[in-house]
């Protein structure tokens, strides 16, 4: 007599590098708890959102910034200000990696290679140079708290601070990380506090109200652990999330809570990590969209993304499907802004800014590719007949064709794959439609696949299987 059992269609991505342990995958699709508790499903899977071209400038973006009434990008080696639907060239930035903005309401600091004033009065912009008359170290990132521009000083321990409410300062207005001797990676401002992230330490600083000392490590304040990626940094709400090194090791994310950090990376994250060429290349940014907050961390040279989402603790992918060379690619996005109740992402390798778009289901004319691999349905290895499978989607949505899922299996547990069947989701109005599959021969370790490429809102609800 045949039994009905469910498949674990939802869930995160977790593949190891030996798959028979686990080999699931969540591509360009992530997880949602469904929070009434009285529906069929106690989660599904939505599709991550597509890319809508708003902006093209020339040369990659390396970074956007949100001031009240436009917002500022640094494309290639120019700065640009955005108004109103329009775009102006102020000047020029050095450089090629990515840049940090910091702002006091009445001119922005800009560090990459080097580091600039903008005057957002009259849109000029500034070298800061560094020479013993102007006091200026140099700068590697660039935070602001309390009135002050706060930066970390380039291959040294050393912080330093502006006046207040201006870029200038003097050779005296600085401090060493006092803990250990170790070189600043970030100095980034969080819950009224200044993070100073170094290659092994970190330290929490304070306010002091001193015009002479205006910050002062706090007591008790140490974490052994520092960051392998400088750009991977970034600001979670209240938190601070970062790929982060020790003495002992590297290659975990960590996420702060009060004054210490947590790991949020799991075994499968970290497996992955530790199989990239390079890892110090990586960069992330943050974004919250309909009560998700996501932390989205690239690796250009493994050309992979990974994305956290705080709200169900999980991991997903994305990516961006080349369809010259039938592979994927780490998502085109490489910085974020949150601008006029847009979020505007830029372009890793060109000038284009888009819109991170919820109801488009393609990256700015290119497909996308999702992909939901289960984990091994029997892994105690009993032989299972599977008579039917049905899949629990959203049909009958499209308006315009019968976009098509495209269903296959593996029987050694993923590494090779059967013949893909497909299955349309109903053209409109097809509310009824069921997707099912049958004889799908037997297995000992069966792993099931969903996929679709076509340019429609897939949503997984679940699946049942009839075996014997």
């Amino acid at each position: 007599m045949a039994a009905l059992i469910d498949i674990p269609i939802v869930g995160q991505s977790y593949h190891l590098q030996d798959w028979a342990i686990d080999c699931q995958r969540t591509l360009n699709l992530y997880p949602q708890v469904i929070e009434s508790g009285n529906t069929q499903s106690v989660s599904a899977l939505l599709p991550t959102e597509g890319l809508v071209k708003r902006f093209e400038f020339t040369g990659a973006i390396r970074g956007l910034y949100t001031l009240p009434d436009c917002f500022l990008v640094v494309a290639g080696t120019a700065l640009y200000v955005v108004k109103n639907g329009v775009s102006q060239q102020i000047g020029e930035i050095s450089g090629t990696d990515l840049v940090t903005f910091a702002d006091d309401s009445v001119q922005v600091m800009i560090v990459g290679d080097d580091a600039y004033r903008y005057k957002i009065a009259d849109s000029s912009l500034t070298k800061l140079l560094i020479n013993d008359d102007t006091g200026f170290f140099g700068a590697s990132s660039v935070t602001f708290l309390d009135s002050r521009f706060v930066w970390s000083v380039p291959d040294s321990g050393k912080i330093q601070w502006s006046n207040l409410l201006s870029t200038t300062t003097t050779a005296l207005n600085y401090a060493t990380a006092e803990a250990q001797s170790d070189n600043l990676v970030r100095v980034i401002a969080s819950n009224g506090q200044l993070w100073l992230i170094g290659v092994k330490t970190t330290e929490i600083w304070n306010s002091t109200g001193s015009q002479d000392l205006p910050y002062q490590r706090t007591s008790g304040a140490y974490i052994p652990v520092g960051c392998a990626a400088k750009d991977s940094v970034s600001a979670f709400g209240s938190s601070l999330i970062w790929l982060s090194q020790t003495e002992h090791g590297n290659a975990q994310i960590v996420m702060t809570q009060g004054y210490q950090v947590s790991r949020i990376s799991n075994h499968a994250i970290e497996n992955e990590l530790a199989s990239y060429a390079q890892i110090d290349d990586a960069y992330a940014f943050s974004y919250q969209r309909e009560g998700h907050n996501f932390y989205v961390i690239s690796f250009p040279t493994a050309q992979k993304t990974w994305v956290y989402d705080a709200s169900v603790q999980m991991w997903h992918e994305r990516s961006f499907y080349n369809t010259e060379t039938f592979s994927h690619e780490h998502h085109r996005a490489n910085s974020h802004c949150f601008f006029e109740g847009e979020h505007l992402v830029g372009d890793r390798a060109s000038g284009l800014v888009y819109r991170l778009c919820p109801n488009c289901q393609t990256d700015n004319g290119s497909l996308i590719m999702r992909e939901r691999v289960t984990p091994c349905l029997n892994p105690q290895g009993q032989r299972l007949v599977f008579d039917e499978v049905e899949i629990m989607a959203q049909v009958g949505q499209d308006e315009n064709a019968k976009p098509l899922i495209m269903f296959d299996w593996s029987d050694d547990k993923g590494r090779t794959w059967s013949n893909d069947r497909q299955e349309n989701l109903g053209g409109i109005g097809e509310y009824k439609k069921r997707l099912i599959f049958r004889r799908l021969g037997q297995s000992f370790s069966r792993v099931f696949r969903i996929r679709m490429t076509d340019a429609a809102r897939l949503i997984l609800l679940g699946a049942k299987a009839k075996v014997r």
